[in-house]
């Protein structure tokens, strides 16, 4: 079988049950079934024995009786989220089946403090009993467990698995969000929260790349595309030159010219249209296009692009590009740009 994930509180008997959770045991409450086998019960298919068991303590009704069925479910390596106070969780990995409070004594268990409190906490006749106040703990169960990730906010987690982390049953299975849960232990390990314009851009982008780039435009309107976005992004001149335009040779050539006269900058562009992989041949083409058309007194900066709405370069373009300082774009890289510099007047690049 393999790894599940589960949601589980230990705000009932905070007072222990953090203490404990830092000692490497996760509890849950129900003590009037620690002497039971109801959570041998839990793990048979139909739940029969699980039935007659909260029906001899009187809760076959009590519908939170379900937590200490799904508490029963935790098996060595499956993955506990706690939500913890101040908006905070932790993730364990479990190490043992649920067992009863009465086998934490043999735990080696010496010496254990309210964690609020730092009332004594004591055993007697197999259950923990608050020394000072004279009081039974209601605690029940635990898995051992040992700590993944601790005390991460849940900002650094999907909208997804916060909502989750927002629901009040004590113990819940959540394995259709093992990627986010996966997620949050990255982000955790590496004190980063999720990137959400990251995320939302990778989406967005290779969208914009599938449904609209590859399935709308043609080699034409990709030339005016990219004219389009030089012209967004502030170029003084953003043209298509001709294609016979005159003083060209051994296959020069350049799609797009864009000039940024403040910055004294001119963009030569090769465009690409097609699928598959980009070769060497457009990188041979700009920069014999700039070779031929710069102006070397010029005070003028003349850099040279590819921008292809294939998903890759050969090996031998990235070659070249790099001997000839060319940049290359692909369509993915190319629709994060168009989405960078926004889409609502997108349709004046077609006119």
């Amino acid at each position: 079988m393999g790894r599940d994930y589960y949601l589980h509180r230990i705000s009932h008997e905070d007072n222990v049950s953090y203490e404990l959770m830092d000692m490497g045991y996760i509890t849950i409450g129900w003590e009037l079934f620690a002497d039971t086998k109801i959570m041998e019960a839990s793990r048979v298919p139909g739940y029969p024995d699980f039935d007659v068991i909260t029906d001899g303590k009187g809760q076959k009704n009590n519908r939170s009786r379900w937590n200490m069925w799904y508490f029963g479910q935790l098996k060595e390596d499956d993955y506990i989220i706690v939500p913890l106070y101040g908006g905070l969780f932790s993730v364990f990995k479990v190490l043992s089946q649920a067992k009863p409070i009465t086998e934490l004594a043999n735990e080696n268990i010496e010496s254990l403090n309210g964690k609020w409190n730092n009332h004594h906490i004591i055993w007697n006749s197999n259950r923990l009993y608050d020394e000072e106040d004279g009081r039974k703990i209601d605690l029940g169960f635990f898995v051992m467990v040992e700590k993944i990730v601790e005390a991460i906010p849940r900002s650094f987690v999907s909208g997804k698995l916060i909502s989750r982390m927002k629901i009040r049953t004590t113990t819940a299975c959540i394995s259709d969000l093992a990627a986010d849960v996966e997620e949050a232990i990255k982000a955790g390990k590496e004190k980063e929260p999720i990137n959400i314009y990251e995320i939302s851009m990778d989406v967005l982008a290779n969208n914009l790349k599938n449904s609209v780039i590859k399935e709308k435009l043609g080699e034409q309107r990709w030339e005016r595309l990219i004219r389009w976005y030089f012209k967004k992004i502030g170029a003084d001149v953003s043209v298509i030159p001709a294609k016979n335009e005159p003083g060209k040779k051994d296959g020069a050539d350049a799609d797009i010219i864009a000039e940024f006269n403040n910055l004294k900058l001119i963009i030569y562009v090769q465009a690409k249209f097609h699928e598959g992989q980009t070769s060497s041949w457009a990188v041979e083409q700009i920069y014999k296009y700039k070779n031929q058309m710069c102006d070397g007194e010029s005070d003028y900066t003349y850099a040279t692009w590819v921008i292809s709405s294939a998903d890759e370069f050969s090996q031998e373009a990235i070659n070249e590009a790099d001997r000839n300082n060319v940049r290359l774009i692909n369509g993915t890289e190319f629709a994060r740009m168009l989405l960078d510099v926004g889409l609502n007047d997108l349709n004046a690049a077609f006119i």
